[in-house]
């Protein structure tokens, strides 16, 4: 239970914010601690999750990512190759968990039970392969890859662009959001999602407005069951330089969210004041209608009536 949501600004700088509440099992918990794993200056990750499995994952991937840069320190680790690993790691981390709760009480690993299959009768390998097949985690793991690549084509010099990247994750599924301008995630990714979208962001906006946008949507996203109040924001950079923003200024960032609000909520009241004087308006037109009609029938009615008697 958590929300953690980044968004694009300029096409060149990434904000990201996240709540610190955790889960660990069936805990849930607000420590003194980032929901972030940073693997270089370019790539910082947002994650979502029971804790205790993101955690596992994320080592074999720093792991594996600390491996490529020392067999050649001149490499540069693109977004999508961090995530894309990501994924490989959360296959590997489910087929062990699957092997563990299936096939371990019966002494059996997997490389056993596909060697074994000719050994066993059709309905139980047919009922083990489809358990294997459908094992999930208890809790839905998810992520936000936020960086910059430099594989762009080359500049005007013969120097490789550098574009900044959002990548998601649902389970080991990868979706790139680089062009859409933000990602969410978490059980707050709904609500974060629609105040993206109810600003018209784009990846063009600037950089301030998206701050404020990106922390807004944070905020909405508390409404949420398990989003956490506390706020974490970073900023990468366009000189790849990853920059959490300073709490004093969080706080300050609250402020005038917070005044925004205030002046939302006086327009929604003159708003709401309108619209009842508009209704009974509309209201008093239509019985004043309705009045005439009823009048001009009462007037044919007697007309007809004379008629008759003549």
């Amino acid at each position: 239970m958590t929300v953690c949501v980044a968004a694009l600004a300029e096409k060149s700088t990434l904000i990201g914010a996240a709540d610190r509440m955790l889960t660990a099992g069936d805990s849930e918990f607000e420590p003194d601690q980032l929901k972030m794993w940073i693997f270089s200056p370019a790539i910082l990750v947002l994650v979502a999750g029971d804790a205790t499995l993101q955690s596992e994952i994320f080592k074999r991937v720093d792991i594996e990512v600390r491996r490529w840069i020392n067999n050649d320190p001149k490499t540069w680790v693109n977004v999508k190759d961090a995530a894309t690993l990501y994924c490989n790691k959360y296959r590997e981390l489910l087929r062990e968990h699957a092997e563990a709760d299936i096939l371990s009480p019966m002494g059996m690993t997997i490389e056993d039970f596909l060697k074994r299959q000719g050994e066993m009768r059709a309905e139980f390998v047919n009922s083990i392969a489809e358990k294997l097949t459908e094992y999930e985690f208890p809790s839905l793991l998810e992520t936000i890859f936020i960086g910059t690549d430099n594989d762009g084509p080359l500049g005007a010099k013969g120097e490789r662009l550098i574009y900044a990247q959002i990548y998601a994750t649902e389970k080991d599924k990868l979706a790139n959001l680089s062009t859409v301008g933000f990602a969410a995630i978490g059980s707050g990714k709904v609500h974060a999602e629609s105040q993206f979208m109810f600003s018209g962001h784009s990846p063009r906006k600037p950089f301030s407005d998206t701050v404020l946008l990106t922390y807004a949507a944070k905020k909405r996203a508390e409404v949420a069951p398990g989003v956490g109040k506390v706020t974490d924001i970073v900023v990468i950079g366009p000189g790849m330089t990853t920059t959490k923003v300073e709490d004093p200024h969080v706080e300050k960032l609250d402020r005038i969210y917070q005044k925004s609000r205030a002046g939302a909520s006086k327009a929604v009241e003159r708003a709401k004041l309108e619209t009842a004087n508009f209704i009974a308006e509309v209201r008093k037109e239509y019985a004043e209608r309705a009045e005439k009609e009823e009048k001009e029938k009462k007037e044919e009615s007697n007309t007809s009536v004379s008629d008759t008697v003549k």
